[in-house]
């Protein structure tokens, strides 16, 4: 025992790279039980040695990687493909697990007796990684920062792994018996040794998974192979039935006894309208598939030949009349937006459900560019919104096309106008959802484009060039911020970049606006700030009170829930705000406690204007905040021009919920920081468990 203890420690603490490893083989890199280091629970995914010979192959070789457990190093063989870090036990295994590079970071380490490491972090895992030679390490680490550089993936390698009908494997466990659908054997319940498809649901075992054809979800017309059917009216669409493991409580629909079974793999689901049938009854069904409950937001395969020799699908089908694209931020809502992209892929067409953060929203409006009519889903927050509204700018596609929101950030005031709620957290909800959207109403968004203009910088001058004004744009749809709450964006937007695992969750960015907030009560950092801003609003000058910020709001929701304007209908003064009235509404920012409390009290008294065309000039030497939607910076000296730019076609609910819980929540959280000071206080952290429940925790 002293003697094989000793050369466990050995191996254990001085890693080379002539020593063997003193465990059992295992089938993939982490089968044997390591687990890295992971900022998030998230699934395992893992991919085939086919699947990455369709990617760019950037860099491959032989690495040590840190396990959890006792700090041990095993060597393992890596490829770096497209943006993604793929490893295993050595080139020729045949699944490797796969770490997604969209948003990582990699630096050189120091590691006690270890040299030449480092370490690549993600918003999900953390490996420590060694090289062979300092040279091999410095390739590595420039080869993994080029990938960062990469803005979009070519569409061919897109096109590739989107519609190419392969299994999107991740590694799982099963709580009871499951069967693998190439062998037909169980797979193991308690470890991770199976591996299941996000989209279809297949089960294979991972000495299976390459042997599995690629029989994924159909995407396009070429991937419905044998199966496609011909009629007088054209192609309609078959069913795809997979077979097995389905839910305990399974009904045929034919017969209406139960299916499936615990022992074999036994009966089918179709993947399109769900229907589940006996063997024997299979024949008795109807050849044609219905496409189920939802059909009108689904785009049958069967629709899409091809894509054309611009980038356009090509559709021939009455029943693609209003086709739903789906755009979801993967990364919104605590980085949830994954759970809501694999539930679309299984509800839907695959491939017309798009990542966001996989090369943005241009592919998947692209290809929906010929469409007379099409919907837009948008999953994310108001910036994902905004990133697709000005890409519908690009493309002059606001016509054809109805944009609607799912509210995965953190503020999410549009959805909240629109009447989507503050938040949605539960994918178990997206066939509600869908249902909501079929039955949606369309209304029109005003937007507004923000001209921001300075003066050529005095050196320029002196060059000879000629005086005048430098002109940048930005579009608004929902409101513009000067002074107090532009600071407080800018200052969270540094943090944020600075700390990424501190500003990880709609609860902590809450608490740390709570926090900078609080900080102003002290400082008042932009106290008079009547004396460095003029306003004019329709060309005519207004007189401002004393104050520390301007607020332009385009819609009646504010900072994630205020109706700061002080209500919702006209008066004697001032008519009822809207988003489709080519009106702004302008209000003056006094302080932190008025922000706060304006989430619970309609407050009037700071109410300045209701016009078309707002101008701010900002005089003196130095720049203010100046916030857009909730994206800050400083503005030089100069002015700021506020006016109509387009509208956009957006689905509504007829029915806006306004949540009076949320609200006083919210106050309390900025009422704590304002009765305590902000460096001895108390932190309200709060989170929804259900739309009737709230779940509060308070720490020291």
């Amino acid at each position: 025992k002293r003697v094989h203890s000793q050369r466990s420690t050995a191996a254990d603490q001085t890693p080379t790279w002539l020593q063997p490893e003193f465990q059992a083989g295992e089938e993939s890199s982490d089968s044997d039980g390591e687990q890295e280091e992971t900022l998030h629970k998230l699934i395992r995914k893992v991919s085939t040695s086919g699947q990455m010979r369709a990617k760019k192959s950037v860099k491959e070789g032989i690495l040590l990687k840190q396990t959890s457990s006792f700090q041990r190093w095993k060597r393992r063989y890596f490829k770096l493909r497209g943006r993604t870090l793929y490893y295993a036990k050595d080139c020729k295994s045949l699944i490797f697990d796969e770490v997604d590079l969209s948003d990582a970071s990699v630096a050189e380490t120091s590691t006690k007796n270890i040299n030449n490491s480092f370490t690549l972090i993600t918003p999900f895992r953390k490996l420590m990684l060694c090289a062979e030679s300092r040279k091999e390490m410095e390739d590595w680490i420039g080869a993994l920062r080029s990938v960062q550089k990469w803005e979009t993936y070519e569409a061919s390698q897109f096109n590739m792994e989107h519609f190419s009908g392969m299994h999107n494997w991740y590694a799982c466990s099963h709580a009871r018996p499951t069967f693998c659908n190439v062998c037909r054997e169980a797979l193991p319940g308690v470890t991770s040794h199976g591996l299941s498809c996000e989209v279809c649901k297949f089960k294979a075992h991972k000495r299976c998974a390459v042997r599995s054809t690629n029989n994924c979800k159909w995407t396009t017309l070429a991937s419905v192979g044998n199966d496609i059917m011909e009629d007088e009216e054209g192609v309609p669409m078959p069913h795809q039935w997979l077979e097995g493991n389905l839910p305990v409580s399974a009904k045929c629909v034919v017969c209406d006894k139960n299916c499936g079974s615990v022992r074999r793999l036994q009966d089918w689901r179709c993947l399109w309208c769900k229907d589940i049938v006996h063997n024997s009854c299979k024949e008795q069904m109807g050849k044609v598939c219905p496409l189920g409950q939802y059909r009108v937001s689904i785009i049958p395969p069967t629709a899409l030949n091809s894509i054309d020799s611009d980038g356009f699908w090509k559709a021939t089908s009455a029943s693609c009349s209003s086709p739903l694209l789906v755009l979801v931020n993967s990364k919104s809502g605590d980085n949830q937006g994954v759970k809501f992209l694999r539930k679309f892929r299984q509800l839907l067409n695959p491939a017309q459900v798009f990542d966001l953060m996989n090369g943005g929203p241009e592919l998947g409006l692209r290809l929906f560019q010929k469409f007379v009519t099409f919907r837009i889903l948008v999953c994310g927050g108001d910036g994902s919104v905004g990133w697709v509204l000005s890409e519908l700018d690009k493309l002059n596609l606001h016509k054809q096309c109805q944009l609607g929101v799912l509210p995965l950030g953190t503020g999410n005031d549009l959805a909240r106008v629109l009447g989507w709620g503050g938040l949605c957290d539960d994918d178990a909800q997206l066939l509600q959802i869908l249902e909501k959207l079929e039955r949606a109403t369309t209304k029109m968004l005003d937007r507004t484009q923000t001209f921001r203009l300075q003066e050529e910088k005095k050196l320029e001058r002196e060059e000879g060039k000629k005086s005048g004004l430098k002109v940048r744009k930005c579009v608004m749809n929902n409101y513009f911020g000067i002074g107090l709450d532009a600071k407080i964006s800018l200052e969270f937007n540094n943090k944020r970049d600075e700390h990424p695992k501190k500003c990880s969750s709609r609860t902590k960015n809450m608490m740390w606006y709570g926090v900078l907030g609080t900080k102003e009560l002290v400082q008042k950092t932009y106290k008079n700030l009547e004396q460095r801003v003029q306003l004019e609003c329709d060309g005519v000058p207004m007189p401002l009170p004393s104050l520390q910020g301007l607020a332009v709001l385009n819609i009646p929701s504010y900072a994630g829930g205020i109706n700061f304007w002080g209500g919702t209908k006209e008066d004697n003064n001032f008519g009822a705000p809207s988003f489709d009235d080519k009106k702004l509404e302008v209000v003056a920012v006094f302080g932190s406690m008025q922000m706060a409390m304006s989430r619970v009290i309609n407050l009037q008294h700071h109410r300045i204007a209701q016009c078309r065309q707002v101008k701010i000039t900002i005089l003196g030497e130095e720049g203010v905040p100046v916030q857009v939607d909730g994206e800050a910076w400083i503005q030089p000296p100069g002015i700021v021009q506020i006016v109509h730019k387009n509208r956009a076609q957006m689905l509504t609910r007829d029915r806006v919920t306004f949540n009076k819980k949320n609200h006083v929540l919210h106050t309390f959280l900025f009422a704590i920081y304002s009765i305590k000071n902000y460096t001895v206080g108390f932190i309200l952290q709060y989170e929804y468990v259900s739309h009737s429940a709230c779940a509060y925790t308070l720490f020291p």
